[in-house]
């Protein structure tokens, strides 16, 4: 296995605190009678550990159970990223490029791969990244 995809290449401190959020997540849904859907969790894991450099952000539980991912810049930068299951996700970026008006955005629904392309497109990188 490639030594960017193993699980203990991620930062344990980041693992640590998403695995707690889950499980909080998941603890707020059995509460509440609303659906937690584990292929979402499975494509989290998948997808954070893929990237073992991914920054952590927000972790938050959308109606219908999916998790979705948020990283948060100074300024206007903005991802989230809904992880659907299936390898797939459905994502949200927002960047005000130099000397543009106005706030660039694309939503749209990709697997990894062109959701990362689409990251770089933005060179939004390292807001994503460590």
């Amino acid at each position: 296995m490639r030594e960017d995809l193993r699980p203990e290449g991620l930062d344990r401190s980041h693992r640590a605190a998403w695995k707690a959020r889950i499980q909080e997540l998941r603890t707020f849904a059995a509460e509440d009678g609303e659906p937690f859907n584990t292929d979402s969790e499975r494509d989290f894991w998948a997808f954070v550990e893929a990237s073992r450099s991914v920054r952590k952000g927000g972790l938050v539980l959308v109606d219908g159970g999916d998790l979705r991912a948020v990283w948060e810049g100074d300024g206007d930068p903005f991802i989230g990223a809904e992880f659907l299951g299936g390898g797939m996700l459905r994502y949200v970026i927002f960047h005000r490029r130099r000397g543009a008006g106005e706030v660039s955005r694309v939503v749209g629904r990709d697997d990894f791969d062109g959701f990362r392309r689409q990251v770089e497109a933005f060179d939004l990188s390292s807001l994503l990244y460590e």
